[in-house]
């Protein structure tokens, strides 16, 4: 079992869980991302192709929403069997990057992965996103150092 807390304010986790339940369940229904089979005219590469990703993205899936719903995190507490770690840390990028898209598409990547965004006079989408944003990574950094 891998735990740890993070260093972040409840209330701050707390405040952006109904964004990241919103965003997540949005994720489910179209990736953030495709990836292209190496050779599309072999019909049945790109079938096993498909079936595969789409397995490892339920997985991903998975692993991500046992996280959101568990009830430490929103306490800051992060518990993870270590067979689920490398399935969360995929669900956690596709999440982000799903936040980036849906919520911090106007941000310069610079800003973004920097932490140093100016938060006054955006929106209050952009704050909420760019919160959720770094708690999860903040979460990925944790669960890598974890792992290695």
């Amino acid at each position: 079992m891998i735990e740890f807390s993070l260093q972040v304010e409840p209330r701050l986790i707390q405040a952006v869980l109904p964004e990241l339940g919103k965003i997540f369940a949005a994720s489910q229904k179209q990736s953030a991302f495709t990836f292209v089979c190496p050779n599309p005219l072999d019909e049945d590469l790109v079938e096993a192709w498909e079936e595969g990703l789409a397995e490892d993205a339920k997985s991903d899936r998975s692993a991500l929403a046992r996280l959101l719903r568990d009830s430490k995190f929103a306490y800051g507490r992060i518990e993870v069997q270590e067979d689920d770690a490398e399935d969360l840390l995929r669900g956690l990028t596709e999440l982000r990057l799903a936040i980036r898209v849906l919520s911090l598409s106007e941000v310069p990547d610079e800003e973004l992965e920097s932490g140093g965004l100016a938060l006054k006079g955006r929106s209050s989408s952009e704050r909420i996103g760019y919160f959720a944003y770094l708690i999860l990574a903040e979460v990925q950094e944790n669960l890598i150092d974890a792992l290695v």
